[in-house]
């Protein structure tokens, strides 16, 4: 799958949430809590991270998701082209990556609402520990899908704009270097 998004940086999260329940569906809350492994890699690769790469564990409320990605950044946007699968047992697939001689880099946990219009567009409402509120929309495509990325962030940007906030509220830079732990 290929994931496309855009993230603004929020400074009243009461008057976005009343913006998105002009024009969006509310599903709920949400409560992600991430971890990021490094996983070396048995043959070197120089097109990864120093000849390794990146595995997320996402907790949320039911479910544990992993999620490995190639990460780019197109017209504005952030194109991450992903895979991600269910485990039944998070502790057991911590076990595998440490045997694979992975190491725990961050943790990150995003808590807020989420919301769609229509079937391709989603958008969350969040607070990620230690960095404040944010506005994160998205839409998803399949592998192999022709697209057009300015009219994608045209569609994405219209939800940022209509609750309220400009291009000069976008965040290019991805959570982990929010963080410092690039």
């Amino acid at each position: 799958m290929i994931q496309i998004e855009l993230k603004a940086r929020v400074a009243n999260p009461a008057a976005i949430r009343g913006s998105l329940a002009g024009f969006m569906s509310c599903h709920g809350s949400i409560d992600k809590n991430d971890e990021y492994w490094i996983v070396p890699l048995a043959v070197k690769d120089s097109s990864f991270y120093g000849g390794s790469f990146r595995v997320r564990i996402r907790q949320e409320p039911g479910k544990v998701l992993v999620t490995f990605k190639e990460k780019s950044y197109q017209e504005g946007l952030e194109v991450n082209k992903e895979v991600e699968f269910g485990v039944s047992d998070g502790a057991s697939f911590r076990q595998l990556l440490e045997k694979m001689s992975a190491k725990l880099h961050y943790r990150k946990r995003k808590m807020g609402t989420l919301w769609k219009l229509g079937e391709r567009i989603t958008a969350e409402l969040v607070n990620v520990e230690d960095l404040g509120d944010f506005l994160e929309v998205e839409t998803i495509f399949e592998d192999g899908s022709d697209l057009d990325l300015r009219e994608i962030r045209s569609l994405l940007l219209d939800v940022v704009t209509r609750c309220g906030l400009s291009d000069h509220d976008l965040e290019p830079r991805p959570y982990s270097q929010l963080l410092g732990v690039l």
